[in-house]
């Protein structure tokens, strides 16, 4: 139905917010992440340890979870 589209888009909506609102350290990794990059590739690209990489993304989710917790 088109309210679930407009829930859906709503939702898309604020975990962009949510992602906007992090540092570049951690946005960058995990939009590389959600775009299809590797945690390798992400490493390279960007110069950084594969830990710190996986660290970020991980901590980035882990924010998503807790912010958009009221959209499950």
């Amino acid at each position: 139905s088109g309210f679930e589209s407009t829930e859906g888009a709503y939702d898309l909506k604020e975990m962009r917010r949510v992602v906007n609102a992090l540092p570049s350290d951690y946005r960058v990794p995990f939009s590389m992440h959600v775009a299809g990059f590797k945690y390798r590739e992400i490493a390279d690209k960007l110069d950084l340890p594969l830990g710190t990489v996986k660290s970020r993304i991980f901590f980035t989710r882990q924010r998503l979870q807790e912010e958009l917790k009221d959209f499950r």
